[in-house]
């Protein structure tokens, strides 16, 4: 442009010096044509190096009255120039200028009032090296003008106007690789010229326009339009502007400021203030050059842009200057042909600040960037920067979206479907490398979100969802948790359902849940997660597994182990209403549910129990939990107990199994080394009971810690009697010690009543320690030892104290008794029963005779001897009263078991007028000898007697009596021998595997 300019002005001031030249031979010879022309040509060529041809020249008066005026017709500029196409430089029809003589003559004033140039041609070129065609100027021909000026004039320049008239401007400079071109050039041009410097005022116009650059058309047919100031210093090439307007075509563009061209350098210096009309889009998009179309390719936009600002620095070709811009965009659309989401009315108002180079002082602040589609809107504002490196946004955007619009932003591969409504609002920083490495970790973003009836559908993942809130932070600012720092996130739904087809679903109604968390990409470590949750209802189901709960409610907490980063350590805080559950068959029902707890995970370990290790509390009400492990329902009316992994201690519990129901609290220690296999479990309860049914209590622990321990029997329907299917098996590896209060209990068919002792399990054997209790049949107390160290060798040790108890009750509860004692099937009353007796068992409780060792005695006073054809016959022959009843004073009998032995030991025996002292022995088989000696009759002597046999044929001999009248036996302690002896082996049994 700046060539352009000067060598404008200079064919301006060619034309000036022709219509002076004219003058001046009007003057001086009596303005003749014929005179005139060679005087003009031969000053022309003092000043071009040019050929110069002219036509003509003439002066006139009548046709620029009332001045004197100069008319100079086809004016030729010739200078050939390699490369160039022609070597006409210039080309113009006619000039006519009109010169004040008056203010010549009186104030020696050039006052050159008009110049008409019309239908011209200008052809400038220039070559790769930058020489011009049209560096015509004589040497020095600035100094030889002004000089030649001086000796007429004040040295002034003053013009009215130049008007253009058809003149057409060709411009190829290939050092630029420009080709320009003007046709249709018309206007009017007016100013004044003080030596190098020219002020001026343009209103000049084209039809035709035609730029191209590095043979590519930046403007084709454009008309361009010029109106404004514009002044200059053609020695120091500086250009300035005042309000000047430049039109191309139907875009305006406002000029005001100062262009300075270092010729020497090839810098510009600027400082500009620039405003545009308003430029519509499509008519911006026509006119770009074709290598910028592709970029456009399937995009259809329109609009209304204006801009205003400043620009003002250097160009250097790597310098830029500095600009700063406002940029407003009205009512603007947008469409692209692949994407079916038309965009309409967007508005946008930029500034933007830059040198087009340093990433320091350059920006882009968005005031406002707002648009919508069918039916969504949104806006956004904030501000760029890095721009030439690194671009880097800070905005805030808010939207109202329908999601089913978008589906064709989601590419085909992530088989997305969105339906619903949402919006709100997003803060959010980042630079265009975190975007699109997904660097989601580098980038703050911070945001309000509704959603209203949304469903989302990802492959078959869902989620559903009428309404929410959902507020997230990245990163998290002030995190509860440390480490969990990535983000956080606070959902308020009012109903969500989420799931995956044909594998789980779970549906939240009314739930508020707040998230911080750490970045759980992160594949080497557990994510940090704190969670605060507090909702509705819960319902969710996998597989065969179903859940609902009221109001769960709590926190939690995730971390990494610091002994393993892959390893979890979760911390819980829970609490609901109305827990239900089912998995299968089985199923777990809660009313009330309060669980405090941290469990960590050592993914060293095998078994799950020693994986995941737990501290806490838990605390259930009227819970009731139904497993095929289980044969009745367990109810569980309260149960508030803490643990570790090493104890738990049960403060308050009730729990109800069919017909048992307990109370238990107490403590349990050593789990962690139970499992470990370090030491065995030990635990000390009470255990309180209204009723307990005991062979249900066994099925439900039988064999625990034993390898081949039957599986659970299944649960029995009514009131049927539960039996074992084999033996019981005392649970190994365990101490537990229960202090019993039983109201009543049930065994079988039996009960009994008041039952208070202890009852203690300890590494396979079952110990009942001085167990109180009554049944229908007499108060009762049982020290007994049950040790199963093979399924068929089973040890039971008893001793077992009735008081008070009916014979014939006795003979009901201890069948094997009259084995023991047949006398016992002929007496009827209340006696006193002791028996301590040891010896194995087989796995169907057949027992083991050779191993049988044992001690007991029976007491009983006003004994009824019932009737009997054995009866019958001693009574006869001891000539017994018939009309009293066969009562027995007392009985005093102790006897020794050994094998299949039976020693009955001598005790006294008082019926009617007879005393009597028994002893012998008899066998399991039923077979006897015992020996009565009578020590006191109505017979005045004494006499013995040997029975032998069975009860099928006995045998009866007079004999000698062994004991003497006043012979009363005495104690020989051997149920309490034998009774100690097993107090002692139950002791010795405790402590060696104490001390193992």
């Amino acid at each position: 442009m700046k060539k352009i300019i000067k060598y404008i002005v200079i064919v301006f001031l060619f034309l000036l010096i022709l219509l002076i030249g004219a003058a001046s031979y009007v003057v001086w010879f009596v303005f003749t044509p014929g005179k005139i022309t060679p005087v003009v040509t031969q000053q022309a060529a003092n000043y071009l190096t040019c050929q110069v041809e002219m036509g003509g020249i003439e002066l006139t008066f009548f046709r620029t009255f009332p001045r004197f005026g100069i008319k100079v017709d086809d004016i030729k500029l010739i200078n050939e120039f390699e490369g160039a196409s022609t070597d006409t430089l210039a080309r113009i029809g006619s000039v006519v200028g009109t010169i004040d003589l008056m203010a010549l003559w009186r104030r020696n004033e050039l006052l050159v009032s008009g110049v008409s140039i019309s239908n011209g041609s200008f052809y400038m070129f220039t070559d790769s090296l930058g020489t011009t065609n049209f560096d015509i100027m004589v040497s020095d021909t600035t100094e030889t003008m002004v000089e030649s000026t001086d000796k007429a004039t004040s040295g002034s320049l003053d013009l009215e106007s130049i008007d253009l008239k058809n003149v057409n401007v060709a411009w190829i400079d290939h050092s630029a690789g420009l080709h320009a071109t003007v046709a249709g050039l018309d206007g009017r041009i007016s100013g004044t010229m003080i030596g190098d410097s020219l002020n001026s005022f343009f209103n000049i116009s084209a039809l035709k326009t035609n730029v191209e650059f590095d043979n590519e058309p930046w403007l084709t047919d454009a008309k361009l339009k010029y109106s404004g100031p514009l002044s200059m210093n053609m020695l120091a090439q500086r250009f300035w502007f005042s309000a000047s307007a430049i039109d191309f075509g139907n875009l305006r563009l406002t000029l005001t400021g100062m262009v300075a061209i270092d010729t020497l350098n090839g810098d510009i210096k600027t400082d500009l203030l620039y405003s545009t009309g308003r430029w519509r889009i499509n008519e911006m998009m026509e006119n770009t050059p074709p290598s910028y179309k592709p970029y456009f390719d399937g995009i259809t936009a329109d609009g209304w842009l204006t801009s205003s600002g400043y620009v003002t620095g250097r160009y250097t070709g790597k310098e830029f200057p500095l600009i700063d811009a406002k940029l407003n965009l009205e009512n603007g659309d947008l469409k692209y042909v692949d994407l079916d989401l038309p965009l309409s009315n967007l508005q946008a108002s930029l500034h933007i600040f830059t040198d087009l180079g340093t990433d320091s002082i350059s920006y882009v602040t968005i005031n406002n960037f707002s648009g919508k589609t069918s039916n969504s809107t949104f806006s956004t504002s904030g501000k760029l920067t890095r721009l030439f490196t690194d671009p880097y946004s800070d905005l805030i955007t808010e939207a109202d979206l329908l999601l089913d619009e978008f589906h064709p932003l989601i590419p085909d591969s992530l088989i997305t479907l969105m339906t619903g409504r949402i919006s709100g609002k997003v803060e959010s920083s980042f630079s265009m490398s975190e975007a699109e490495k997904v660097q989601i970790e580098k980038m703050k973003l911070t945001g309000s979100l509704y959603t209203q009836a949304i469903e989302v559908n990802y492959d078959s993942l869902w989620v559903d969802g009428n309404r929410a809130r959902i507020e997230f932070t990245l990163p998290n600012p002030r995190p509860t948790l440390a480490g969990a720092g990535f983000g956080r996130v606070n959902l308020i739904a009012g109903n969500l359902s989420v799931g995956k087809l044909g594998d789980y679903t779970a549906l939240l109604k009314s739930s508020n849940i707040s998230a911080e968390f750490s970045d759980v990409r992160d594949t080497t470590s557990i994510p940090f997660v704190a969670c605060v949750f507090k909702v509705d209802s819960l319902s969710a189901s996998m597989d065969t597994i179903r859940l609902r709960v009221l109001k769960p409610a709590g926190r939690f907490f995730l971390s990494p182990n610091p002994q393993g980063r892959l390893m979890p350590v979760i911390k819980l805080d829970y609490t609901s209403q109305n827990l239900k559950s089912t998995m299968g068959s089985d199923s777990l029902v809660m009313k009330n549910v309060h669980i405090n707890t941290e469990i960590v995970n050592d993914d060293s370990q095998k078994d799950i129990f020693l994986k995941w290790l737990a501290n806490g509390f838990i605390d259930i009400e009227d819970g009731v939990i139904v497993s095929r492990s289980l044969s009745f329902p367990l109810v569980i009316p309260v149960i508030k107990m803490d643990f570790s992994p090493e104890r738990f201690r049960i403060h308050e519990s009730r729990m109800i199994i069919d017909r048992s129901d307990f109370e238990l609290s107490g403590k349990v220690v050593n789990i962690l080394s139970y499992f470990r296999g370090d030491s065995i479990m030990r635990g000390d309860f009470v255990f309180e009971s209204d009723n307990t049914d005991v062979t249900q209590l066994m099925n439900l622990t039988n064999g625990i810690g034993n390898e081949t321990a039957e599986a659970p029997r299944p649960a029995s329907s009514g009131n049927d009697t539960e039996t074992a299917t084999g033996p019981y098996m005392v649970p190994k590896g365990i101490d537990m010690l229960l202090t019993t209060k039983i109201r009543q209990a049930s065994f079988g068919i039996d009960t009994a009543t008041n039952i208070l002792g202890n009852v203690r399990v300890y590494d396979g054997i079952l110990v009942l320690e001085d167990l109180l209790f009554t049944t229908p049949a007499a108060k009762m107390q049982l020290t007994a030892m049950y040790r199963t160290p093979r399924k068929n060798h089973l040890f039971m040790g008893i001793d077992y104290h009735m008081f008070d108890i009916e014979i014939e009750q006795l003979l009901k509860m201890i069948p094997d008794i009259d084995t023991l004692m047949p006398m016992l099937r002929s007496f009827r009353g209340k006696g006193e029963f002791h028996l301590a007796v040891e010896g194995y068992f087989d796995s169907t409780y057949v027992l083991k005779k050779s191993t049988l060792r044992g001690a007991s005695s029976i007491k009983g006073e006003n004994l009824v001897l019932m009737d009997g054809e054995t009866f019958s016959e001693i009574a006869r022959t001891l000539r017994f009263n018939k009309r009293t009843e066969n009562r027995i004073d007392s009985l005093s009998a102790e006897f020794t078991i050994f094998r299949d032995e039976i020693d009955v030991y001598p005790f006294l025996i008082v019926m009617d007028k007879y005393k009597a002292v028994v002893e012998g022995r008899h066998n399991f088989d039923l077979t006897f000898r015992y020996h009565i000696s009578v020590v006191d009759s109505p017979l005045p002597v004494k006499f013995g007697i040997d029975v032998t046999g069975d009860l099928d044929n006995m045998k009866y001999q007079a004999t000698l009596p062994r004991y003497a009248e006043l012979y009363r036996p005495t104690s020989r302690r051997a149920v309490q021998n034998r009774q100690l002896e097993l107090r002692r082996m139950i002791r010795e049994a405790v402590t060696q595997r104490v001390v193992q």
